[in-house]
């Protein structure tokens, strides 16, 4: 998990929007700036997909919203690990 989280916080940092679709497998992410797709991957831990589907509307996060993944970034990693863990001490 360490890694995809690594993943989106590069992506957030390169770009301006991101783009969200339900895949069958998981949450296909699309990280867009000035028009062009900068990266693109599909995440498949429900802990990261389910905080992701809360921060966009329709699947898009963009503006202030973006913004404020982008700038809180810690704080989202954070949610969603301490998620994880109290789902494994259950």
């Amino acid at each position: 998990m360490e890694e995809l989280l690594e993943r989106l916080k590069k992506g957030l940092d390169n770009s301006q929007l991101m783009l969200m679709k339900n895949e069958e497998e998981g949450l296909a992410c699309s990280f867009i700036k000035y028009g062009m797709v900068q990266d693109n991957f599909l995440v498949k831990d429900e802990y990261v997909v389910q905080a992701l589907k809360q921060t966009g509307i329709n699947g898009v996060v963009e503006g202030n919203t973006f913004e404020r993944l982008r700038n809180n970034y810690g704080w989202f990693s954070l949610r969603v690990k301490s998620r994880k863990l109290l789902k494994e001490l259950e």
